[in-house]
């Protein structure tokens, strides 16, 4: 599933920009209170041997209060249990996204749901 978006170049930590709040809306249904806690850092990367703006996604509440320390990729290379999602823009401005959350936050990755009543059905 891809959409159109693109990031500016910034590498320090700030609210999600507008497009990804909507493509994340979409793509795993959040409400808009849980996107704006939210707050993204972006990064050059490669996927598959391409060039990409890549992001990783967090909460202010995961980092026990400490979101004002994430300030650079660096902090969050230090913690990276606080990652909700994780994905990347590509030059065609297409936006992928990957659900990082852990079971103890109540929120499970939408697969998981699937699979579980995938399960139930075949039952």
């Amino acid at each position: 599933m891809g959409m159109h978006l693109h990031l500016r170049h910034h590498n320090e930590a700030k609210r999600l920009p507008k497009s990804i709040q909507e493509y994340m809306k979409k793509r795993f249904m959040l409400s808009d209170s849980y996107l704006k806690d939210l707050r993204c850092l972006e990064y050059e990367g490669v996927v598959g041997e391409k060039q990409v703006r890549r992001f990783s996604i967090f909460g202010i509440s995961e980092t026990d209060n400490n979101a004002a320390m994430i300030k650079t990729k660096n902090d969050l290379d230090k913690n990276p249990k606080v990652i909700l999602f994780e994905g990347y823009i590509d030059k065609a401005g297409k936006a992928y996204a990957a659900d990082r959350r852990s079971p103890k936050t109540g929120k499970k990755p939408l697969t998981q749901k699937t699979d579980n009543l995938i399960k139930k059905e075949k039952g």
